[in-house]
């Protein structure tokens, strides 16, 4: 219906963002600097951000354009915050059929990640998704895991990726090791209010529709629900406009805003 009604090409404001068609916010281009400063210098990186500001979308979009033959990424999205999962996923993304040890097992990984820069010329990135989840041991184990020739050599680039909670876990003493490596240090806040109203003409532009669909009352009130978390701007767009479509109204009102941020649960 909302396709029909207002003569989009494609649903706008999708769940799965291309790519390509990334909005280039303020934080992103701050994302986007501090993430080539570290696959530049190596070391560990940390992005945190609220849940649906776009942290693991911004780390898998600048991840896609580096040079595979150059770097290997490794994606960890973690269901279970254990020392030996940790170890596990990783000697699996090595390609690794892993051992049933943790000693043996970080063995493995080092050797590992050692043939890749030495042999085959790739350096390894690995990414810790949801990173606060993991438990305090395995965020212990990850300087181990940065730890070549006593830190004389750096062949592995880490990136964690979490929720503020994260950097409340790295501020305790018992992680000093791996805060002590963190170069770069990103926190993702969400759209500004100009920035809204972009963001929602490039949507809309994308899915082949040209003319504004949300009033300035809309505007405000979109921006004042969401506070500018780019899932919250997308489920609450989307779910104004199928209300529009529903009631014909061919402009988004803040009425219908209103009405869509009751049903959108926000």
């Amino acid at each position: 219906m909302v396709e029909t009604f207002f003569g989009f090409k494609k649903t706008p404001f999708g769940d799965n963002p291309d790519g390509k068609q990334l909005f280039a916010s303020q934080a992103w281009n701050q994302v986007k600097a501090r993430l080539q400063f570290l696959v530049e210098h190596r070391g560990a990186g940390l992005i945190t951000g609220e849940v649906g500001s776009g942290k693991s979308t911004a780390a898998r979009s600048f991840t896609a354009g580096l040079n595979p033959n150059l770097f290997k990424v490794m994606y960890l999205h973690w269901t279970s915050g254990s020392t030996l999962d940790l170890l596990r996923q990783l000697a699996l993304e090595l390609d690794l059929e892993p051992s049933h040890y943790r000693g043996d097992l970080a063995r493995q990984i080092s050797q590992a990640i050692v043939r890749l820069n030495e042999s085959k010329k790739q350096h390894p990135l690995l990414i810790c998704d949801e990173a606060q989840l993991l438990r305090p041991p395995a965020l212990e184990q990850l300087p181990l895991l940065l730890n070549f020739d006593m830190d004389s050599s750096r062949y592995l680039t880490l990136l964690l990726v979490g929720q503020p909670l994260l950097r409340r876990m790295l501020s305790l003493q018992m992680h000093e090791a791996l805060r002590q490596r963190i170069a770069v240090h990103y926190h993702l806040e969400g759209l500004s209010r100009e920035e809204l109203d972009a963001y929602l003409a490039q949507q809309l532009k994308a899915a082949g529709v040209t003319q504004p669909l949300f009033d300035d009352t809309a505007r405000q009130a979109l921006y004042q629900a969401s506070k500018g978390i780019l899932r919250k701007v997308n489920k609450l767009a989307l779910t104004a406009l199928r209300l529009a479509a529903s009631r014909k109204a061919a402009l988004v009102d803040e009425t219908i805003l209103l009405d869509a941020t009751t049903e959108a649960l926000l």
